[in-house]
């Protein structure tokens, strides 16, 4: 009864070990895969930001190179300086259209794209009349060309406080994964740390039960020798007995 006891202590703790080693094994696990997914998604919005950026570069890097185009007409009257303004307005409405697609998600950079786009138009709609004018041998009136000059400048600072917002945007949930990537280090040791404790602590308790039947499977193999030195004893007393010799007698240290 004792013996099969200590066994059914030694398969619940068997089971309570396994089972504890494997819920610390799935909680580390399921840390590190949160912690992949936190890096592949701090990856993706640098991208994300990269191409934003890229965008908003873009888009005003060709409203330059149209401005430039219309300087370089208005000062010599060659029409080969009109090739950097040619098809400007269409890419940079292409940059501009990629822009807002990449931050549908985000209201205050939306937000500023109405006016941007104003912008846009209003300094082609001065680079067209400048040039046709010229064109046409009337010269564009210094007011005109100042007032290109505001909205160009306008123009770049709206797209600066976007991209400053975008990277902004960017740190502060870059911060938000670093914080989560420096913690899952610690909560794997810590899970670690547990698990071995809880290793040891069961190892010991089956090594426990183990010298604990070992001893009583000792105990019971000397009761049992005992016992069949006893029924030797006695066997061999009937048999003289049964043969007429009554005189033997069972001492009981024969017994012990």
């Amino acid at each position: 009864m004792k013996m099969r006891k200590n066994y059914k202590n030694a398969k619940r703790n068997l089971i309570f070990g396994f089972g504890a080693s494997l819920f610390v094994l799935l909680l580390s696990s399921v840390i590190s895969y949160l912690s992949i997914l936190q890096l592949l998604d701090s990856q993706q919005w640098v991208e994300h930001t990269s191409q934003v950026s890229s965008s908003l570069e873009n888009l005003i890097s060709r409203m330059k190179d149209a401005e430039t185009g219309q300087r370089g007409y208005l000062l010599t009257g060659e029409e080969t300086f009109l090739e950097p303004y040619t098809g400007s307005k269409d890419d940079v409405f292409n940059f501009y259209n990629t822009a807002q697609q990449l931050t549908s998600d985000n209201k205050s950079q939306q937000n500023d794209f109405p006016l941007l786009k104003r912008l846009i138009n209003e300094k082609f709609n001065i680079i067209e009349r400048t040039i046709t004018d010229k064109k046409q041998g009337r010269s564009s009136t210094i007011s005109t060309l100042v007032r290109g000059k505001a909205i160009m400048d306008s123009a770049r600072i709206v797209i600066k406080t976007m991209n400053d917002r975008e990277v902004k945007l960017m740190v502060i949930r870059n911060a938000k994964m670093n914080k989560f990537a420096s913690l899952t280090p610690i909560f794997i040791g810590f899970a670690a740390l547990i698990a071995l404790l809880m290793t040891l602590f069961f190892y010991r308790k089956i090594q426990k039960n183990n010298s604990m039947a070992e001893k009583l499977e000792m105990e019971l193999s000397e009761q049992k020798k005992t016992m069949e030195r006893q029924i030797d004893k006695i066997s061999d007393v009937a048999e003289k007995i049964s043969k007429g010799d009554y005189s033997v007698r069972i001492d009981k240290r024969d017994l012990l």
